[in-house]
């Protein structure tokens, strides 16, 4: 296994220690090396060190037999690395209930933790949830300038919230982007002998596609044809 830094290397150690209900310890931790070590006369160690051929870090040994007992509370269920463990579930459902994330830590590691900690790795969870949208938010008008430089005569528009503005905020509002493809593909489309408009309803899926929820030819544009 090799590692980008330590702190990806700390955070696969301890995912390791609640997967395997051991209580493993640091034996050493410094900008060069991490070694764990579990109680004392367990055979079990690891080191991730410096990866001599390349950038990064490398897990350089690994012992993985146990002699111990599983470890009802364990020294490395860190409040960040509850909060990685929990982020997925957090983000699917922000109201899940501290008593559920016990069982949850009971269920799989036969782990318990106190509540405090738990409010804390939640917290984070959330935290990292909204940092997350806050910097796809900020790379919006690096994908608008985007599709104007790959897709000319396209059009699309970003508008912020006049409010915040006037605040010395940036807050994102509303998104609009028309392909030239699409306006060329509708407009000879509808150069046919049938002629009439086309109306369609787009919609976004989760994978950030734009696609068609409904279409309809009408003869006009009105609110009785869009209804």
């Amino acid at each position: 296994m090799t590692f980008k830094n330590l702190d990806d290397a700390r955070k696969a150690c301890n995912l390791y220690a609640l997967a395997t209900k051991k209580s493993l310890k640091v034996a050493k931790s410094d900008r060069k090396i991490l070694r764990y070590r579990c109680i004392e006369g367990c055979p079990f160690a690891i080191l991730v060190s410096l990866d001599g051929k390349g950038p990064g870090y490398k897990r350089k040994t690994f012992k993985q037999e146990h002699n111990c007992e599983e470890a009802l509370r364990n020294p490395r269920a860190t409040t960040n690395t509850l909060s990685h463990y929990f982020k997925s579930k957090v983000q699917n459902n922000p109201k899940y209930a501290l008593k559920d994330m016990k069982q949850d830590l009971m269920d799989n590691f036969n782990l318990n933790t106190n509540d405090s900690r738990l409010k804390r790795a939640k917290r984070i969870a959330l935290q990292k949830m909204q940092d997350n949208f806050l910097d796809e938010y900020n790379r919006l008008e690096t994908y608008a300038n985007e599709i104007i430089m790959t897709n000319p005569s396209s059009d699309v528009v970003i508008n912020l919230s006049k409010d915040a503005m006037e605040q010395g905020k940036r807050k994102f509002l509303r998104m609009y982007i028309y392909f030239n493809a699409m306006k060329v593909g509708w407009k000879e489309g509808l150069k046919s002998q049938c002629k009439g408009q086309l109306l369609v309803a787009m919609a976004q899926d989760c994978d950030n596609s734009f696609y068609p929820l409904v279409w309809a030819v009408v003869d006009k544009e009105t609110t009785r044809t869009w209804t």
